[in-house]
């Protein structure tokens, strides 16, 4: 086994799909399928389960893919740790973010870092936050992008935003007619929710209980895509950030304001303390804090 057997397995299990992989790695299919089934001989695990639409993660394939990502991080910076003690402006730079983060706003900072830096590649990962803290504990992830953390002390951290959670519904739902709302009043509703590798999970969940009950959760998904379309189906009620809620087609949804108690969307730039960051790295974090100043 080589470091390009972890780099596919990497692909593989980020695309979901070997097709998909072998385009983004440019190389064949049965290249891609050869190079996992020898892995997974050479180990004597399944790192994956396979039927005819998609494939998954075995718990072996979990473990594994979390162990591959930090080799290849440390293979991969070996040269890149050189250049920063030249503090060459180039290099690679991973950033593992939460997918209901504001997508318009970050995409800003992102282009003018580009813009500034242009030969610093930027690969950007959608995890959970607790699943972005594990990147930054075992260094597969140089930056992250967390939510409500519980953990903040263990890193390098500056605010990047703090945004009340508003109640989505459908227009023809009785509580879309409120100017805003308590969270006791949503006992008897459905929830979209995110999955439980979201702070805001439990964030909500213990709101929920402290407020005298324990929600109904009809879905559990990261995808804001998928949660806005439930509710707009009126399957259901979800909790979203205000600055997102403003963007909502006022067709299909109604956002009103969540009062007692109010639950914040906290998110935060980290980085592990102890740890070696390339130069790139240290290049997005003064430029993030720069820009965000500006912005306030």
């Amino acid at each position: 086994m080589d470091i390009r057997h972890l780099k596919y397995f990497i692909e593989v299990a980020r695309q979901k799909s070997f097709s998909r992989a072998a385009e983004t790695l440019h190389i064949s299919q049965s290249a891609v399928s050869k190079m996992i089934k020898d892995t997974e001989q050479e180990i004597g695990l399944l790192l994956f389960t396979r039927n005819s639409k998609t494939i998954q993660l075995t718990d072996s394939g979990e473990t594994f893919l979390l162990r591959a990502q930090e080799i290849v991080s440390l293979f991969d910076n070996l040269v890149l740790e050189v250049e920063s003690e030249a503090k060459l402006d180039k290099g690679q730079l991973s950033i593992g973010l939460p997918p209901i983060t504001g997508a318009t706003p970050f995409a800003q900072l992102l282009g003018q870092f580009k813009k500034k830096y242009p030969q610093i590649g930027i690969t950007l990962f959608e995890y959970g936050s607790k699943t972005t803290e594990l990147g930054i504990q075992n260094s597969s992830l140089d930056i992250g992008i967390i939510c409500n953390s519980k953990n903040i002390d263990a890193y390098h951290v500056f605010s990047l935003s703090n945004d009340p959670l508003w109640v989505i519904a459908h227009p023809e739902h009785p509580i879309s007619k409120l100017s805003e709302i308590n969270l006791a009043a949503l006992r008897h509703e459905q929830f979209v929710i995110y999955p439980e590798d979201f702070s805001l999970h439990h964030d909500i969940v213990n709101s929920c209980r402290e407020s005298g009950f324990q929600p109904s959760i009809i879905l559990a998904t990261s995808q804001r895509e998928l949660m806005t379309q439930i509710v707009a189906a009126n399957l259901g009620i979800a909790l979203l950030p205000s600055k997102i809620c403003v963007d909502l087609d006022p067709r299909y949804l109604t956002a009103i304001p969540l009062i007692d108690p109010k639950i914040y969307h906290k998110m935060s730039i980290i980085w592990k303390k102890g740890r070696y960051l390339p130069h790139a790295a240290h290049l997005w974090i003064e430029f993030a804090q720069e820009y965000l100043l500006k912005q306030t």
